[in-house]
C-alpha cells in the first residue's frame, strides 16, 4: 500500500474514490458544493464518468496533496472548526481509504447523491430555480432562470439513469435523497422499489427534505420506509412558526408538524433531525428552534441536529453583518451553548455551535450586508411579503 504522510491523509478528501454527485442538469460533479465536473449522464454512462480522465486527473491531484480551489467551502467552514461534507466523508467511509490510496482503477461508488429533478413546491429564500421548480416564475422576473422550463431534470430518461445506477447496487451502502424535494419526485419512489425488489433494504437511505407532504399520487412514502432498515430524515426547518413559513414560502408550519407526529407513531426507528440553513434570516433563530424541537421530543435526541452554514449567495453569508449584530449573535449562541453542556450535549455538537460564531467572524462584508437589505426588500415586493431583515 502507498504511504503518505499523516498530515496528507488528515487533509485528505476521499469524495472521487467512494462518491458520486449528480445534479439537476445531469452534470456529475465531485460534490454538490463545488463546479468541479466529470461529465454529464446526459452523454455518458456512470461507469464511464467514474473511469474517466478528469475524475483520474482530480483523484491524482489529491494524491499529490494538491488542493483545489474549487473545493473552498470545504475549506472555509473547517477553518472555522466546522465540519464539512470532506470531513463527513472521510470519517464515514474511512475504511474505504487504503483502496483511495492505492487509486485502485475498478473502485466503485458506494455513497449516491443523485438530484433527478429540481421539483419543489416551496421556494425559500436561500435558494434559486435550479433547485427548486416553484423558483420559476420569480426567477424569470429576476432573470435567474435556468432555462425555459420551470421543471429542471437529470436526464430526458431518468428511469434508464436508474438501471444504470443499480448495476452498482451490490457496492452501493448509501444513497442520499435532496433536491428539489426528494419525496415529490417519482424517480425516488421508483429507486426504491428497485432496491426492495432486490433485496437491499439494508442500503441507509438517508434525506434533506422539507417534510411538507408525504404522498405523491397514490404512493405513501411511510409504506416504503418500513421496509428499510436505516432511514435517516434531515429535516430542513430555519424557524419556528410565520418566521420559517416566511424564510421557507409555501412551507404550512401545522402541517410540517403533522407529519413529524405521524413518522414518529408509524416508523419509530427512523432517525429524526433538523437540519437548519444558518443565514442572515434565521441565525438569531437557532437557539430558540433547536430547543423547542427538543423539548417537544421532535427530534431523537439534543445532538440531532445538523448544521449547515450558507455560502452562496454570498449576501446572505452571515459574514455579511455589522459588528453590533454580529455580538448579538454571538451572546445568543453563547448562552445556547451553555444550555447545550447542562443537557449533557456532545462536544462535536457544541463544536458546531461553536464553529457557527468563528464562521462568522472570519470575515466582514459591509458591501454584502447592504445589499442583503435590497434583496430581501425586492422579493418582499415581487412575492407580497413582509420579512424583515436584522
Amino acid at each position: 500500500m502507498q504511504k503518505l504522510p499523516k498530515t496528507l491523509v488528515n487533509n485528505f478528501c476521499l469524495m472521487p474514490w467512494v462518491h458520486l454527485y449528480i445534479d439537476t442538469t445531469g452534470k456529475a460533479k465531485a460534490c454538490c458544493n463545488t463546479s468541479i465536473t466529470y461529465g454529464s449522464v446526459r452523454n455518458k454512462s456512470i461507469e464511464e464518468i467514474w473511469e474517466g480522465e478528469k475524475i483520474n486527473t482530480f483523484r491524482n491531484n489529491l494524491l499529490k496533496g494538491i488542493k483545489d480551489k474549487r473545493c473552498a467551502i470545504c475549506y472555509n467552514k473547517e477553518s472555522a472548526g466546522k465540519s464539512s461534507i470532506r470531513t463527513e466523508t472521510l470519517e464515514k467511509y474511512k475504511k474505504h481509504l487504503p483502496k483511495a490510496l492505492q487509486n485502485l482503477p475498478k473502485s466503485k461508488p458506494v455513497y449516491l447523491d443523485v438530484r433527478f429533478s429540481n421539483i419543489c413546491n416551496l421556494k425559500c429564500r436561500t435558494c434559486w430555480h435550479g433547485a427548486s421548480s416553484s423558483w420559476f416564475e420569480d426567477a424569470k422576473i429576476l432573470k435567474t432562470n435556468v432555462g425555459n422550463k420551470a421543471i429542471l431534470k437529470a436526464t430526458t430518461n431518468n428511469p434508464r439513469l436508474i438501471q444504470n445506477i443499480l448495476s452498482y447496487s451490490s457496492d452501493i451502502e448509501e444513497i442520499y435523497f435532496a433536491g428539489g424535494e426528494p419525496l415529490l419526485m417519482e424517480e425516488h419512489y421508483l429507486l426504491l422499489e428497485q432496491l426492495i425488489q432486490k433485496n437491499k433494504t439494508d442500503t441507509l437511505i438517508r434525506y434533506n427534505t422539507n417534510l411538507s407532504q408525504l404522498n405523491l399520487k397514490d404512493k405513501n412514502v411511510i409504506d416504503f420506509w418500513k421496509k428499510f432498515k436505516h432511514i435517516h430524515l434531515s429535516i430542513s426547518i430555519d424557524a419556528i412558526g410565520k418566521k420559517v413559513e416566511l424564510i421557507r414560502s409555501g412551507l404550512k408550519w401545522d402541517k410540517l408538524i403533522q407529519n413529524i407526529l405521524t413518522i414518529k407513531e408509524q416508523c419509530p426507528n427512523i432517525k429524526l433531525e433538523i437540519a437548519p440553513t444558518v443565514s442572515v434570516f434565521n441565525v438569531l433563530d437557532l437557539a430558540d428552534l433547536h430547543q423547542y424541537f427538543y423539548k417537544n421530543q421532535w427530534i431523537d435526541n439534543i445532538n440531532s441536529i445538523y448544521i449547515n452554514i450558507l455560502e452562496r449567495p454570498s449576501y446572505y453569508n452571515i459574514q455579511v453583518l455589522p459588528t453590533p449584530i454580529k455580538q448579538k449573535v454571538k451572546h445568543k449562541i453563547q448562552q445556547h451553548i451553555l444550555w447545550l453542556q447542562q443537557n449533557k450535549a456532545t462536544k462535536s455538537t457544541i463544536e458546531e455551535f461553536n464553529s457557527i460564531i468563528k464562521y462568522m467572524q472570519l470575515s466582514d462584508d459591509t458591501k454584502g450586508y447592504s445589499q442583503y437589505k435590497k434583496e430581501v426588500a425586492r422579493i418582499n415586493k415581487l412575492r407580497n411579503e413582509l420579512l424583515d431583515t436584522l
